[in-house]
């Protein structure tokens, strides 16, 4: 069994903005390092969350540590839980190593480095510098640098971003880039021989009756001597209760250096994983023993589940063969990921469950193991996105490293059952989608070739996307026509024409709002409060424009405007979301809202604030997200000297159980509140899983007036209501004069 010897702590540090202290030939900040102007910095934390805000460069790093007498037959390593973004190691001055990546630990052996009994001296250099060319980056952070919910560099652009493309040369530029060492730092002491790493990969078989289980179990052997072992692999329940479902043991015989052993075991009557809505979240545990003998060496554990998911070529979602409609939302949970934890992960969790969330989208990042262990035990899905957002290099040497980092990223994740798909790139621009992405999806393809791989974000068609395109023009042909993100009544169209959008799944919707004033308070200044400083506000994400003109003109007051745009998100995620879940399974699959939770103090389009505030949206969205829904639709059409009123009510029932002897009882009234209509109609039998319309009328009325209101309820035999709703009605416009992404070049 291993020891540890944590050394994170207080460390110094020195600002290297330029990246000039290397250059000279001696390189005095590792070998003369006691006679540099150091400073305190606590690590793990990002340096702008240590003392260090406005920094952004190289940083180096400096800690000293006493490490006891040598142990005999141990090896010594130094680890890294997370370092941001590229790390270069030295341990009293042997040179051990670079990593690139912020998402994923690495390690150095160093026993012939170690000063034993004595003071050692570890430098760490990390570069996390400001990229020059936003659009052509040459560092892997997707979501966590480049976004437009970040801090952002406007260059004089009336909105951020400028609508909607980022070929624009003056499209946002980032102005924070987090840099540090984020995770723990420890010394390990291993036994010569050692396990490295666990990868359980399940297949199911038989009609889901049994499974069999490959777990590839490597090791070290960092003598020069070669020995005979043995591995021994327990499969046991995790999170219920039940029997040893599988053992197996094999003699291994280890030669010095590196290797690896594939196990597989049988497993009948496997107790599956299931999604949130579907079933019980069932994990086990794989416990692999290597032995010498009697004497255990060494213990490793790895939790996974046993579950098949399936994404059809129109975009159905199968978990374990039962049918799935997708509503969840897009999330990162802060732009400095060291400040999250095990509790901050719960809380937000917890607010997607209870708003019937059964899907998050991590929008091109990953999140810590705590997250992903939360959704595996609450079955939360989890559409991972690879850390890829907008514009890249487009050279080879670029190319190699992306697909090194993709191969890593899914390697250290892919054990997780919450993970339903991935997606290589977020918003890739036509050179990416060229190159960069198609060596990304051979790269997942085969690094995990039991999950859907979807190579763009934004982009989804019936069946496969095209592998390339030719020229822009056949770019700029097929991107507004199949796009999956809804901004329509935001970046393009208006909120009534939500009944005409009807896509395979919605990968992003949604508008901007203001957070609630006391928020607003927390991270702006008095003077940029009120009246607006625009400035500010852009710089914290604002859209005023695109806001003004789909909210209206600025009120008299902050607490006006706040309830402005905050009513106009909930009128869209209503007429949005309800339109999408009436055409569950004809052809909509599954919606994502866009998006779940500021990552900083910010005014753009989350529904809950970065203090953890629910905006009013939240509750829109819990309320339109419910597993059964009662939902109203309609038209208002001027004839002549009348009025054409069509009012439609519909039940969604997205649970595996179905209801009978239910009734409707809802009104049509005017917008004075005089009912002008009463209906009950007959529900006797709400399929699970399904949608329907029970009843549609169309009324005659003198044209009084042009926008209506339905309100009613869902009820059974003994009047308690089931679910309740209500609705405007306008006049819908016709799908041909509608704005469409393609009138905007949306995507290009």
């Amino acid at each position: 069994m291993h020891q540890e010897l944590n050394i994170s702590g207080m460390w110094q540090c020195m600002p290297d903005p330029d990246n000039i202290i290397e250059t000279s030939i001696n390189n005095y900040v590792v070998y003369k390092a006691s006679e540099q102007p150091w400073h305190d910095i606590i690590v793990p934390a990002h340096w702008q969350q240590a003392g260090f805000a406005d920094h952004q460069g190289v940083m180096w790093y400096r800690r000293l540590f006493t490490v006891p007498a040598r142990q005999d037959d141990i090896s010594y390593y130094l680890h890294f839980g997370g370092v941001d973004y590229f790390a270069e190691v030295w341990l009293n001055g042997h040179y051990l190593g670079a990593h690139e990546g912020d998402f994923d630990a690495f390690s150095f052996r160093v026993t012939d480095a170690i000063h034993f009994g004595r003071e050692n001296d570890l430098i760490v250099k990390v570069t996390a510098a400001l990229d020059a060319n936003p659009e052509r980056k040459a560092i892997a952070k997707g979501g966590l640098y480049h976004w437009d919910c970040l801090p952002v560099r406007q260059q004089g652009l009336a909105d951020c971003p400028e609508v909607p493309s980022a070929a624009n040369e003056q499209y946002p530029n980032p102005l924070v880039n987090p840099g540090g060492i984020w995770q723990d730092v420890v010394l390990q002491m291993r036994p010569i021989v050692h396990l490295t790493d666990v990868r359980v990969t399940p297949y199911l078989a038989d009609d889901y009756k049994s499974a069999r289980v490959y777990v590839d179990v490597r090791w070290n052997n960092d003598s020069r001597q070669e020995a005979d072992y043995a591995l021994t692999v327990r499969i046991v329940p995790h999170n219920f209760v039940g029997d040893t479902a599988a053992v197996t043991s094999e003699g291994l015989f280890v030669p010095p250096g590196v290797g690896n052993r594939m196990m597989r075991l049988v497993m009948p009557n496997p107790m599956l994983w299931w999604s949130r809505g579907l079933g019980e979240p069932n994990l086990y545990r794989a416990i692999v023993e290597l032995t010498c003998g009697t004497t255990v060496i060494e213990t490793k554990e790895i939790t996974f589940g046993i579950r098949d998911i399936r994404i059809e070529a129109d975009w159905g979602v199968y978990v374990n063969g039962k049918r799935l409609f997708i509503k969840g939302n897009n999330y990162l949970s802060n732009q400095f990921l060291s400040l999250m934890d095990e509790m901050k992960y719960e809380r937000d969790v917890q607010m997607m469950l209870d708003a019937h969330m059964n899907m998050t989208r991590l929008f091109a990042h990953a999140e810590k193991e705590e997250f992903y262990r939360l959704c595996d035990e609450k079955g939360l899905l989890i559409f991972q996105d690879l850390p890829f957002q907008w514009g890249y290099r487009s050279d080879g040497e670029f190319i190699n490293r992306a697909a090194d980092i993709s191969r890593r990223f899914v390697e250290r994740l892919t054990h997780h059952p919450s993970i339903a798909l991935w997606c290589c790139h977020s918003e890739s621009r036509m050179h990416d989608y060229n190159k960069l992405d198609a060596v990304l999806m051979e790269t997942v393809q085969k690094a995990d070739p039991t999950r859907p791989v979807h190579k763009n974000s934004v982009l989804i068609d019936q069946g496969e996307l095209p592998p390339f395109f030719a020229t822009w023009d056949h770019f700029a042909a097929y991107v507004p026509e199949h796009l999956s993100v809804n901004w329509v009544g935001w970046y393009w169209g208006k909120i009534e024409d939500a009944e005409q959008y009807n896509p395979l799944f919605v990968t992003e919707y949604g508008t901007q709002s203001l957070p609630d004033v006391a928020s607003l308070r927390r991270f702006l200044a008095p003077d940029e409060l009120w009246p607006p400083d625009m400035n500010a506000w852009r710089k914290r994400g604002f859209q005023n424009v695109i806001c003004e003109k789909r909210t209206g003109e600025l009120p008299d007051s902050l607490e006006e405007l706040v309830e402005q745009t905050q009513n106009y998100q909930v009128a869209f995620y209503k007429a949005h979301t309800e339109a999408l879940r009436r055409r569950k399974y004809n052809q909509v699959n599954g919606i994502l809202q866009f998006h779940f939770v500021n990552t900083w103090p910010a005014i753009d389009w989350a529904i809950i604030d970065y203090y953890r505030q629910p905006k009013k949206a939240y509750h829109a969205i819990q309320k339109a997200f419910a597993p059964l829904l009662l939902s109203f639709t309609g038209n208002v059409e001027r004839v002549d000297d009348t009025v054409q009123v069509t009012m439609e009510a519909w039940v969604v029932n997205d649970e595996y159980r179905g209801y009978e002897g239910l009734e409707i009882a809802y009104r049509l009234l005017d917008m004075d509140g005089a009912v002008l209509e009463e209906r009950i109609v007959l529900a006797p039998l709400i399929e699970e899983d399904s949608t329907r319309c029970f009843d549609r009328a169309v009324l005659t009325l003198p044209a009084s007036g042009e926008v209506y209101r339905l309100e009613g309820v869902l009820r059974d035999r003994d009047g308690c209501v089931m679910a309740h709703n209500d609705c405007v009605l306008h006049t819908h416009g016709k799908a041909e004069e509608m704005e469409t992404a393609a009138d905007v070049n949306a995507g290009l």
